[in-house]
């Protein structure tokens, strides 16, 4: 099955990933995701707001739509929202708290460290050969030689897949 990425228009093989924005699904190859996910990372976000309760404006009474991309959500409507505003943090989010995939990886990989076995992982962006468990027992983010936002690979999922 060939894909069209909506970003570099690129055909490839396989399905791709698939992004929601404005309730609007687009399929990308895993490096516009990359470049996609860098450039919502750095805008302003809702999650920042103290307004922000529970993906919705709590000034505006408004259910926001979030912007997917990958296993990521951004919440972005405060790039455009006047009501934006950082008095109130103690509704907002925590940015540095683990996700429920995050915290799942985290363990699975503290049991492959444990048992003494590695799994390789492939950089979906180069290729190159990532290695997680007892050769390498903190995740890695990014990838060594291509830099790479390793994010789009579920490493639980993963680890699940490959164990017996």
């Amino acid at each position: 099955m060939r894909s069209e990425c909506y970003g570099c228009k690129k055909s490839f093989s396989g399905k791709g990933l698939v992004v929601s924005i404005n309730s609007e699904e687009r399929t990308y190859c895993a490096d516009c995701l990359w470049k996609l996910q860098k450039e919502y990372a750095q805008k302003k976000s809702c999650e920042e707001c103290g307004h922000f309760d529970d993906e919705s404006c709590g000034k505006r009474g408004k259910t926001l739509v979030p912007v997917k991309a990958g296993f990521n959500t951004y919440f972005v409507h405060a790039e455009t929202c006047k009501d934006f505003s950082t008095d109130k943090k103690e509704n907002a989010k925590k940015k540095n708290e683990l996700t429920e995939e995050q915290k799942e990886a985290a363990a699975l990989v503290k049991k492959l460290t444990e048992k003494g076995q590695t799994l390789t992982v492939y950089c979906c962006h180069c290729g190159a050969p990532q290695k997680i468990g007892a050769k390498a027992p903190e995740t890695q983010n990014t990838c060594a030689r291509c830099k790479g936002d390793l994010e789009v690979i579920n490493l639980a999922k993963f680890i699940k897949q490959h164990q017996p």
